[in-house]
């Protein structure tokens, strides 16, 4: 029996970008099917060079490159720059992420390279777009955090904006809406046969992540500063870790009192409906809170959510992946990464798990596919060693 089509299968990426937002969005490329060829340096993409390496890997290099073959060619090198345009005049998409310009340099720009192939879907990654006074300006995801109003909407307690760590937001958000527009352009081709040039920048990108937000200030102009959520929605201290608890209805609130052993506070006047509970808030979160100190965040968990409350505990990834094992979601498969030994491959959704694939959708290694991807381009055994020999320094 064949393995179904999936939706990209057939067609190529010349992916020039580097760092996590531009190959964030070729993986999910690669997810649906996309041949993805993934262009570095011979030292490999900035990613791969970045601390906190693992056995000589840098995890989030390693994330956004599952499902992709490598190619490293020094683009200073005039062969290798001829390489990459005879690659890339053979692919369906190209998408980089240099500042504005750059490409123009390298003759691998969406004008010189749709000239010849109309038809090709060209997607560039920046900050603030390739116009304006901000065109030349580098980003990096702490940048377009704070240029676009997040760690002002993400503040403290204290009302001091907070950047949100650990996960690169915004450069992941925007590879999401990369790979969106980049998807819908090549269904545009298909019913006109015309290929699109695309600009994806972290602020735009940003901007349409948080439009609510934006719609907010806009029409309470600038007074709506904070979500309120229905009393007493919070995350509470227990026994043994942090639950997160939400009510969204009076219903919600009477099942919650009555299971935690809080049933007089029915019976306050103070709390009789959801706008005294929101006068009287911090009372009412102060006696659940001293209740939930009796239990455990799971034993409560499977307390309240049982109810059709809406209660988890706070889990770091340990956590969650055990959970997701244990409770049938299988969100994460595992792969073998020649040289390394076992790496996760996280599912993507909407997509067939990367271990369905005929190829083996491990990271590649930097330039583990050169030769094959230039052989397979038509380019001959002396072009071929030209491409990929180290340029004069």
């Amino acid at each position: 029996m064949n393995d179904p089509m999936l939706p990209l299968q057939g067609l190529r990426v010349f992916d020039l970008s580097q760092g996590i937002a531009g190959p964030y969005a070729s993986m999910l490329l690669a997810a649906q099917g996309a041949d993805v060829i993934k262009v570095e340096p011979p030292e490999g993409d900035w990613i791969r060079l970045q601390r906190q390496a693992v056995r000589g890997h840098v995890p989030a290099g390693l994330s956004v490159n599952v499902g992709k073959r490598s190619l490293a060619l020094d683009l200073k090198h005039p062969p290798a720059r001829e390489a990459a345009r005879f690659v890339a005049a053979g692919c369906d998409v190209v998408l980089e992420s240099f500042r504005p310009g750059v490409v123009a340099r390298l003759g691998l720009d969406a004008a010189t390279l749709r000239a010849e192939r109309p038809e090709l879907v060209y997607c560039s990654i920046n900050g603030f777009g390739s116009r304006g006074p901000l065109s030349g300006r580098p980003v990096i995801d702490h940048v377009a955090q704070a240029y676009c109003g997040w760690m002002s909407l993400n503040a403290d307690a204290q009302g001091v904006p907070q950047r949100t760590r650990n996960i690169v937001l915004a450069d992941q958000v925007t590879g999401l809406f990369a790979s969106q527009a980049i998807a819908s352009a090549l269904l545009g081709r298909f019913r006109s046969g015309q290929g699109a040039t695309l600009e994806v920048t972290l602020a735009g990108a940003m901007a349409a992540f948080l439009a609510p937000r934006i719609v907010s200030h806009v029409l309470s102009e600038g007074r709506a500063t904070q979500v309120e959520f229905t009393v007493p929605t919070g995350d509470y201290a227990t026994a043994d870790g942090l639950l997160v608890l939400a009510v969204r209805t009076p219903g919600d609130v009477a099942t919650l009192c009555t299971l935690t052993g809080c049933a007089e506070l029915l019976q306050d006047p103070r709390f009789d409906s959801p706008a005294a509970r929101a006068r009287h808030g911090e009372a009412m979160r102060e006696v659940l809170a001293q209740r939930l100190l009796e239990r455990s965040a799971l034993e409560w968990e499977g307390l309240l959510a049982g109810q059709g409350l809406l209660a988890c505990a706070v889990r770091d990834i340990g956590g969650f992946l055990d959970s997701q094992a244990a409770d049938g979601l299988d969100l994460v498969d595992q792969g073998e990464m020649p040289g390394w030994g076992p790496v996760p491959l996280v599912r993507i959704p909407g997509a067939a798990p990367w271990t369905a694939r005929p190829r083996s959708a491990h990271p590649p290694a930097v330039g583990e596919h050169g030769a094959e991807i230039l052989r397979e381009a038509g380019l001959s055994a002396a072009q071929i060693e030209a491409a990929l020999s180290p340029g004069p320094h």
